[in-house]
């Protein structure tokens, strides 16, 4: 059976029942049931989005600051990319594989390099987790099974290695982003909509929300051109792949790239008294976001967003207010933004709608790809 994340787009009746059961389930935390519709005048002029570094080869998707001023940048297989994975770049502008040229190099066995990464995080305690889910192309079988891999970025070592559990998956499985809080990894799957939870120490773990409706694509991916097709004219729908953890590990938010961002109490994976009505009712809808790139959180939990729509970037309060920050014609579908604690955003226009990544019989990327560098306002959103 081919493997593949090219299907039509799920029934109206889906739709009206993530609605349904985001209108009768009241958010945590006592915010407002509704938040404010997002401006359409962004708050800092196209200027504000300056050129920070660029490639000819490769596509980045997610980009990922290091305190002490490195950067990591992930450039997937999945896309088309052919040479190494994983990037940093050194506080003087060089770039080189990470860890090292070993684990990005594809003739090494699978056990010591990286087969299809897909999404990268850093903890509190520092360490760098990465997703491998072992599908180089997303229309074919996977080549290897799918694991997280952990680096200490401070001896740039690979420290461990976790294979994820084969009853955790279904046939069509593709996991993609990865969110990690304490001892407790969350991995949404993009290939069949659901959410597992490994526990790190014991590298077991559990599938939730199998086929939810806050985690199916229920429409196409929509950009400033249209809706997304594939090579032979079918519109492209790809379940959640986008997931981030609140800095006190109480609650997580996710949503596929077209559909609706969610909220979901991590008390819930827990709790033994909840009813599985309650668990899916307890997934609340937060918010009705365009179609997205990638999305990060920073300390404050504040939400930021790439809008391939609109080719802008977003930010969104833990007091549910939205901020259209920049927007530019230049953002030709951004992906996965990084912070760098330091009050800027660090984003790529990656062209991945120009890539083999969705369907695409030839790439057709206008070269080069350039990351973008916004320094974030510090002052209130305008009333």
């Amino acid at each position: 059976m081919k493997h593949s994340f090219l299907r039509s787009v799920l029934p109206r009746r889906t739709v009206c029942r993530a609605m349904l059961a985001a209108a009768l389930f009241s958010p945590f935390m006592g915010h407002p049931a509704w938040a404010v519709h997002m401006p359409k005048v962004p708050e800092l002029p196209a200027s504000a989005l300056v050129p920070f570094m660029q490639s000819n080869q490769q596509i980045w998707d997610a980009i990922l600051p290091l305190p002490d001023g490195r950067m990591l940048l992930e450039a997937p297989a999945w896309v088309g990319n052919t040479g190494p994975q994983l990037w940093v770049r050194q506080t003087d502008g060089s770039v080189a594989p990470y860890p090292d040229a070993n684990w990005n190099n594809r003739e090494a066995t699978n056990d010591t390099h990286f087969v299809a990464l897909a999404g990268m995080t850093r903890t509190a305690d520092g360490s760098i987790w990465v997703l491998d889910s072992g599908v180089p192309n997303r229309e074919k079988l996977p080549v290897a099974a799918p694991r997280l891999i952990q680096i200490d970025p401070t001896t740039n070592t690979v420290t461990h290695t976790l294979p994820i559990e084969a009853n955790l998956l279904h046939q069509g499985s593709i996991l993609s982003g990865i969110a990690v809080h304490g001892s407790t990894a969350y991995v949404p799957d993009s290939g069949v909509a659901g959410l597992l939870l490994i526990d790190i120490p014991s590298a077991s773990g559990r599938r939730f929300l199998d086929h939810h409706p806050a985690l199916t694509a229920t429409k196409p991916i929509q950009t400033p051109t249209g809706p997304l097709l594939n090579a032979n004219g079918q519109a492209i729908a790809v379940d959640t792949s986008m997931i981030a953890v609140s800095p006190d590990g109480t609650w997580i938010v996710m949503q596929p790239p077209a559909g609706f961002l969610y909220r979901v109490s991590t008390s819930l994976f827990t709790d033994p008294d909840v009813t599985p009505a309650a668990f899916e009712e307890g997934v609340t809808q937060w918010y009705k976001t365009p179609a997205l790139g990638g999305l990060t959180i920073d300390n404050d939990g504040t939400l930021y967003w790439s809008d391939i729509t609109t080719g802008s970037i977003l930010s969104y309060t833990v007091g549910r207010i939205p901020r259209r920050l920049v927007t530019d014609e230049r953002l030709k579908w951004p992906t996965t933004p990084g912070l760098d604690g330091h009050g800027h955003l660090y984003v790529a226009a990656s062209q991945l709608d120009h890539s083999v990544g969705f369907g695409a019989a030839t790439p057709s990327i206008s070269w080069p790809i350039t990351v973008y560098q916004l320094t974030l306002p510090t002052t209130p959103p305008p009333q």
